[in-house]
C-alpha cells in the first residue's frame, strides 16, 4: 500500500491524461510528416479504382479506407488533411494569442478611454458572426490558407484580450509591481518580467481550450468553401466531397468527422486537466 501511496504522489500525470498526449502527439507527429512519410501528389488521381470500399468491410480493397470519387487513397489524404487542418488552426492560434494579449495588456496598465475604445471593439467583435467574417474575408482575399489563418487570428484575440485585461487589473495594484515601479523599473520591463510571467499560466490554458474551437472553424470553413480549396485537402473540405455519397459509401464522410471529433475531444480534455492544474481557484477546492 505503501509503495502505492508514493507511486500516486510521483505520477503527476493521470494516465488517462497521459494516454490523450501519447496518441495526440502521434496523430499530430505522422501528421505533420505525412508528406515525408508518404509522399504524393494531392492533384493526381485514378479513375479506374474509384470507391473503393475499405479494408475492413465486407469485399474490401486493398486500400485501408478505401478511395474517393477520383480513385485516390482516403487514408493518405486524411494525413494530408490533418497536418494541414492542425498547421492552419495553430498558427491562427499564434495569431490570435499574440494580438489578444498585446490589445488586453494595453487595456489593463492604460485604462480610461484607452481601456474603453479596446473594450468596445471586443464587444463589437463579438457581436459578428464569425462564419460572416470568414465570408466576407473569403470574398476579398479569395480562400486560401492565409485567409483562414487571418480569420482565425481576427476572430479569436477577443477572448484572449479579456482574459488578459482581468488579470492585468487584479495584478497592476500589487505589492511586488508597486515595488518594482519604486525602484525605477520601467512599464515595458513591468510587463516583461512580472505581469507576463503572471499570466502565462491562464494563457497556456486559454490557447490549449481555443485551439478546439479553432479546428472546428477551420473544419466549418472549408465545409462551406471558404478555406482551402482543391487539389488541397483539410478535414473540412473531405466531409464535404463524402457528404454526396453518405447513402453509398458513407465512410468517405465519417472518417474526417471522425478525426475532427478526436482531435477536439483530446485537446479540450487536455486543456481541462491543464486548466485544473494551474489554476490556483481549483486547487484551493473553490470551484
Amino acid at each position: 500500500m505503501r509503495k502505492s501511496n508514493i507511486f500516486k504522489k510521483k505520477w503527476l500525470v493521470p494516465p488517462g491524461i497521459l494516454f490523450l498526449m501519447i496518441t495526440l502527439a502521434l496523430i499530430l507527429t505522422v501528421a505533420v510528416l505525412a508528406p515525408v512519410i508518404v509522399p504524393v501528389d494531392l492533384a493526381a488521381n485514378d479513375l479506374g479504382h474509384r470507391l473503393q470500399r475499405p479494408v475492413f468491410l465486407k469485399n474490401g480493397s486493398e486500400y485501408l479506407l478505401g478511395t474517393d470519387n477520383l480513385g485516390r487513397d482516403v487514408a493518405i489524404r486524411l494525413l494530408y488533411a490533418t497536418r494541414t487542418t492542425v498547421l492552419i488552426s495553430f498558427s491562427g492560434m499564434l495569431f490570435a494569442t499574440a494580438i489578444g494579449t498585446a490589445l488586453g495588456v494595453t487595456a489593463g496598465l492604460c485604462g480610461g478611454k484607452v481601456d474603453a475604445v479596446i473594450s468596445f471593439f471586443t464587444d463589437v467583435r463579438l457581436s459578428v458572426p464569425t462564419t460572416f467574417i470568414g465570408i466576407i474575408f473569403a470574398c476579398i482575399m479569395g480562400a486560401k490558407p492565409a485567409t483562414t489563418v487571418l480569420v482565425i487570428a481576427l476572430t479569436g484575440w477577443s477572448s484572449f484580450c479579456r482574459l488578459v485585461r482581468s488579470q492585468i487589473f487584479q495584478l497592476k495594484n500589487a505589492k511586488f509591481i508597486e515595488a518594482s515601479r519604486a525602484m525605477g523599473a520601467g512599464g515595458l520591463r513591468i510587463v516583461w518580467e512580472h505581469i507576463l510571467v503572471n499570466i502565462a499560466s491562464p494563457l497556456i490554458v486559454q490557447s490549449t481550450m481555443e485551439l478546439s474551437g479553432f479546428i472546428l472553424l477551420e473544419s466549418t470553413l472549408s465545409f462551406l468553401g471558404l478555406g482551402i480549396q482543391p487539389p488541397g485537402t483539410s478535414l473540412g473540405i473531405m466531409v464535404s466531397s463524402g457528404r454526396d455519397y453518405m447513402l453509398t459509401h458513407w465512410w468517405l464522410a465519417v472518417a474526417p468527422s471522425i478525426v475532427i471529433v478526436v482531435l477536439i475531444l483530446q485537446i479540450s480534455l487536455i486543456g481541462d486537466w491543464l486548466r485544473d492544474k494551474l489554476d490556483p481557484k481549483l486547487k484551493r477546492g473553490t470551484r
